[in-house]
């Protein structure tokens, strides 16, 4: 499993909890809007296998609201950290079968097999990247509706 959380800064947490009401709703608002912005760019970055045509990691991506100023995005697939990450070389054993082999193919390999490893594909740093713009834009309106209420 890999996780992002979106937490505000504390500071200004705090500093929004003393204005009128308006502050509050205005930052959450933005908060519920990054998460969820980032959450649509992370389905986008999201690798797919081509040759299955399975999405398995991109259905496992969820996002939830922790509490007003906060958020996270979860890839809940057991690979998912490998995906994004990449893994070193290793090698992998039989356990429970006679040989690995892949089923699809009917490829046999035989008792063990030095896997390469696998290059990152950090797809959550490509979703935090794409939504940059829109997070700004996110706080920025939330910080002017503040100020024009307070005018």
């Amino acid at each position: 499993m890999i996780k992002v959380t979106i937490d505000g800064l504390k500071e200004l947490q705090e500093a929004v909890l003393k204005l009128p009401s308006v502050g509050v709703r205005e930052l959450g608002i933005a908060t519920e809007k990054t998460v969820d912005r980032l959450w649509r760019n992370s389905l986008k970055e999201a690798p797919v296998n081509k040759q299955t045509g399975g999405g398995t990691l991109k259905q496992s991506i969820r996002k939830r609201m922790i509490s007003r100023f906060k958020g996270e995005i979860t890839a809940f697939a057991k690979y998912s950290a490998a995906v994004h990450e990449g893994t070193s070389p290793h090698i992998i054993t039989v356990v429970n079968k006679k040989v690995l082999a892949n089923k699809r193919t009917g490829q046999i390999f035989g008792k063990t097999v030095r896997h390469p490893g696998t290059r990152p594909n950090p797809f959550f740093d490509r979703a935090i990247e794409a939504s940059m713009n829109d997070i700004q834009k996110f706080v920025s309106t939330a910080l002017q509706n503040i100020i024009n209420t307070l005018k």
